[in-house]
């Protein structure tokens, strides 16, 4: 297991253990299935993710056990990352993040398209370092990330491939608040428990609706640039 999830409340924690949290296809399969389950939890009114290290929210993708994987494996865990990006962002509860340390790539795209994002103040770099590494974003990550943070932040912190520090993340746009270590979880989780009360299925229509432009890109404009992916 690369994760565990605990109940506070109505608020469900899901704690990523996988050390620097590196998106492999076991760890990807592994979100996505507790991500489903929670969301038919009726007791699991709001969900918060964090990282269990405390250096490490996510990393991003796990490059070296992609070499080690066969073109059609790397397609099909391509595929599966547009997917979990459309489920975020259409997930019928809310979602927030707690964002304990590094979030960079994928980590910190995932987390853009969640509903809310508290940092901590003290440490961890928020970075999209794609431009500097020579990969492209697809059409479903740069929706996910505009659709989550407006198109004018995206153009600071992806264009720039900086890493932010959590300060610095609060006040370009990225996350609410920036937080002590100490009280980084308590913060997401006394808003997830206000949100939790929201009423449903209201949230979770309008928030689809809100979705539906990013949702059609990822279907459409995704599959087509995963089945041209070269590795390298």
């Amino acid at each position: 297991m690369e994760l565990t999830t605990t109940r506070q409340g109505p608020v469900a924690v899901v704690t990523l253990n996988a050390g620097d949290n590196r998106f492999s296809g076991p760890l990807l399969s592994e979100v996505r299935g507790e991500l489903a389950r929670l969301a038919k939890d009726p007791e699991a009114g709001a969900v918060v993710v964090t990282g269990g290290n405390e250096k490490f929210f996510s990393n991003g993708l796990h490059l070296d056990w992609m070499k080690e994987q066969s073109a059609d494996t790397i397609k099909a865990f391509l595929h599966d990352v547009s997917a979990l990006l459309k489920e975020t962002v259409t997930y019928k509860k809310p979602l927030i993040a707690a964002v304990n340390g590094h979030a960079f790539g994928l980590g910190a795209i995932w987390a853009s398209g969640m509903d809310f994002r508290f940092v901590r103040e003290d440490r961890g770099w928020i970075c999209f370092p794609e431009f500097d590494i020579n990969i492209p974003l697809t059409p479903g990550m740069l929706a996910v990330c505009e659709l989550g943070l407006g198109r004018q932040v995206v153009r600071e912190m992806v264009w720039s491939a900086k890493r932010y520090s959590g300060s610095e993340a609060v006040a370009v746009g990225w996350a609410r608040e920036a937080c002590a270590q100490a009280d980084l979880l308590p913060k997401a989780i006394e808003l997830a428990t206000f949100m939790a009360a929201k009423k449903q299925p209201a949230f979770a229509i309008t928030k689809r609706q809100m979705a539906q432009d990013t949702v059609r890109l990822i279907e459409e404009r995704d599959p087509p640039v995963v089945e041209a992916f070269r590795l390298g």
